[in-house]
């Protein structure tokens, strides 16, 4: 079970939505009750009132003279709760426990003593209830609604273990006791995690809505944008963003999508950059082995040279001690001539 609470400053207006809709949905309805020949039937029926009247015009009017009456400055004079119970949960209870847990909520929440009315919605896959409370009370004071929200879903806990109704999870239990925001109801539908896993991959491997859709189809999906995002199974089950919860709503699908978009595209644009590091490092190291090559070739060049100098010396110096000994052996040869005679 879900209460959402709020308030409202005027009666009129929270009770005319109540009965009828917006004002788009009860001109739609007229039309179609007048095109089919048919008498209108409001959106809402009124399922409990006390102390005001069973038409939103007369209730309006009576809680509005009751505050002139009572407390004419006060502003934000009307409560305005709905009462929300899952779809699987229709038919479970009976009309006597819904009314029940009306009353008991109404004594719950501390306006049991003051006029207030409620109509029920059927407009939807799952039953609720709109509320008018006259801030109000039939004592003149006005009826506190601090910590509302924390009372609501204390109450709301309490009503799913007494009536074994389906309960809520959100984003934090304490956060969910506190306030009561970011609250679902825990899902029993078999197919929401294999669609989430499908939705989670798709996301991952597309860089715009377009592509993302393509994938969810080539997975056997069909999926409408039309109001919100929603998808149909294989099987024909259709389940709609909501149902799946946070973080697959259209919007959340298009930041999610363009997210990963981004975080890829930084991933390549850091793989160029190592890349291009990388071709940059290799050249200067194939720059420095081949500095040490020239290096190398240098030094073995300039011993090849000092070797050659060095044979070249030694030949010369070889043709030298040649040349030397040709001198001296005439020399001899004339003094050993001399002596003969």
């Amino acid at each position: 079970m879900i209460i959402n609470s709020g308030v409202s400053q005027s009666y009129m207006g929270s009770a005319l939505y109540n009965e009828h809709g917006s004002r788009t949905e009860m001109k739609q309805r007229q039309q179609e009750a007048a095109a089919e020949n048919r008498p209108y039937i409001p959106k809402g029926e009124l399922y409990y009132s006390q102390c005001c009247g069973y038409d939103s015009k007369d209730i309006g009017e009576q809680m509005e003279n009751y505050k002139q009456e009572r407390n004419p400055k006060l502003v934000k004079c009307a409560y305005t709760p709905s009462m929300n119970f899952a779809p699987e949960d229709r038919g479970k209870l009976s009309e006597e426990q819904k009314l029940g847990i009306i009353l008991e909520f109404a004594e719950h929440m501390g306006f049991a003593q003051n006029q207030y009315c409620v109509h029920r919605h059927d407009d939807k896959a799952h039953e609720h209830f709109h509320f008018v409370v006259n801030r109000i009370g039939f004592d003149g004071k006005t009826w506190d609604d601090g910590f509302s929200k924390r009372r609501v879903n204390e109450f709301s806990r309490k009503m799913e273990l007494k009536y074994d109704l389906r309960q809520v999870v959100g984003k934090s239990r304490e956060r969910l006791k506190q306030t009561g925001k970011d609250e679902n109801f825990v899902s029993q539908n078999p197919y929401l995690a294999p669609l989430r896993k499908d939705i989670d991959e798709a996301i991952l491997q597309n860089d715009d809505f377009k592509g993302f859709k393509k994938a969810m189809e080539s997975k056997g999906y069909k999926v409408q944008t039309g109001f919100g995002l929603g998808y149909t199974n294989a099987k024909g089950v259709k389940i709609g963003s909501k149902e799946l919860g946070e973080g697959y709503k259209k919007n959340e699908v298009d930041s999610r999508i363009e997210t990963g978009r981004l975080s890829r595209e930084q991933e390549r644009e850091a793989t160029r950059k190592l890349l291009i590091q990388r071709g940059i490092e290799e050249q200067q190291r194939m720059a420095e082995v081949r500095e040490k090559q020239r290096l190398q070739e240098l030094v073995q060049e300039q011993e090849r040279e000092a070797i050659q100098r060095a044979k070249v010396a030694e030949e010369q110096a070889k043709q030298e001690k040649q040349k030397e000994q040709l001198r001296i052996i005439p020399i001899f040869q004339k003094r050993s001539g001399g002596r003969g005679m």
